[in-house]
């Protein structure tokens, strides 16, 4: 009797657990699944926060703090919406991050107390009294929504190259920076990341890397999510659509998750109305031209889904980063961009200014005219330690004497 009840119990217990276990694999697999770091497809950086009866709600924004009486939050498009709500009389402090200089501020519901702003460099911070069960609405018009310039770029670390590339996109008139990820290749280069793109002149936009993702078996990507920008974004700017999608880590299958939710919802390119053209970013090509190199989006059959996808909707142009290079090709009708220069390693190699940085112009009716230009970047800013490495590979000790020199007095 005991040895049958037992056999019994052991055979449910072992059927129970493979019913949860079938149940998990079939709910993740509807999910979808991140690879490396086994992680469900997560959905996003939080974009709203109630708290002491305020709620604030951000599209094109993702909220990063609450720090005493201020709800922080960074905008990852140039004209991020907000609305705040309160079931109580007071007053919210409202600090939004990335937003352009000369962005103006929009007001659709006012407050019966009003609104303040202050500006600080690409930060804007509102002070907003209001009554109860009353909801203000705002948000930020770019300066020049119908001609502009963006430059792009990606793979610069967090320190002093990064630094270079925003000085040199400024002097190059771009108004905000595509950044292609890979900021992170050592530890608090997320953080050195987030306070030199707060102190740039001029917003920045970024996808997110293999190394934004995961380093090693740690994820990396909920600080990213929450010190840059969401995995995936859209916005739209003079009839340009900008669609920033994730290829940092496998998703398996292709077609689940919040890229999924974006890329099949995108409306086709009507070459001359509401979205005459599209920029596609991402941090990994969907092809590498270099078969030896073979330095692209990991599954053949993702990178078929995303370009199936993609030209579906009419895209004609992707940019990316990921290899380390500066090359143009045409990917099966996606003409792709890789911009993946931003350490401008080969500048030590030839020992003279190499790298090149990429260049959007944007004028009225017209698709977007692409251009390279030289980035020129100073000796003195290669300090991060993946170029020191890249030194010690070369077996240039002279080269990176003179460098640790220089880095050392910075």
């Amino acid at each position: 009797m005991n040895s049958s009840f037992s056999s019994n119990r052991r055979r449910f217990l072992w059927l129970a657990g493979c019913g949860l276990a079938a149940g998990g694999g079939a709910y993740a697999y509807s999910r979808g699944i991140r690879l490396p770091v086994f992680h469900l497809v997560d959905n996003g950086p939080v974009t709203q926060w109630n708290e002491n009866g305020i709620e604030v709600l951000a599209r094109g924004a993702c909220f990063q703090e609450r720090a005493q009486d201020a709800f922080r939050f960074r905008a990852y498009v140039p004209e991020p919406v907000f609305e705040v709500r309160g079931d109580r009389a007071g007053a919210a402090r409202i600090i939004v991050e990335n937003l352009h200089g000369d962005a103006t501020l929009q007001i659709e519901a006012t407050p019966p107390g009003g609104i303040d702003e202050e500006r600080d460099n690409l930060t804007r911070v509102l002070d907003i009294r209001q009554d109860p069960g009353t909801e203000t609405r705002f948000s930020w018009r770019f300066p020049k929504p119908e001609r502009y310039r963006f430059a792009a770029i990606g793979d610069t670390g967090g320190g002093t190259e990064l630094e270079w590339v925003m000085t040199r996109a400024v002097q190059l008139e771009a108004d905000f920076l595509l950044h292609m990820g890979d900021f992170y290749y050592d530890e608090g280069d997320l953080e050195r990341a987030a306070a030199n793109l707060n102190k740039a002149a001029i917003p920045t936009y970024a996808a997110i890397g293999n190394h934004d993702f995961h380093h090693g078996l740690r994820a990396v990507y909920p600080r990213f999510n929450r010190l840059i920008g969401p995995s995936n974004s859209l916005f739209t700017l003079g009839g340009i659509e900008f669609v920033n999608f994730d290829t940092a880590a496998d998703f398996i299958p292709a077609a689940r998750g919040t890229r999924a939710q974006l890329v099949e919802a995108l409306r086709p390119v009507d070459g001359g109305g509401d979205i005459r053209d599209r920029v596609a970013f991402t941090h990994k090509p969907l092809a590498d031209p270099d078969p030896e190199r073979d330095h692209d989006v990991d599954r053949a059959a993702e990178a078929r889904w995303l370009r199936s996808r993609l030209l579906a909707a009419g895209t004609k142009d992707l940019l990316a980063g990921h290899i380390h290079v500066k090359e143009e090709f045409d990917d099966q009708g996606l003409y792709t961009y890789v911009t993946g220069q931003g350490l401008a390693h080969a500048d030590l190699i030839v020992e003279r200014p190499y790298a090149e940085i990429l260049l959007g112009d944007v004028e009225p009716g017209e698709p977007v005219r692409y251009q390279w230009q030289a980035l020129n970047m100073p000796f003195e800013a290669h300090c991060s330690a993946r170029n020191m490495g890249t030194l010690d590979v070369l077996e240039r000790p002279d080269v990176k004497a003179r460098l640790l020199d220089l880095c050392g007095k910075a």
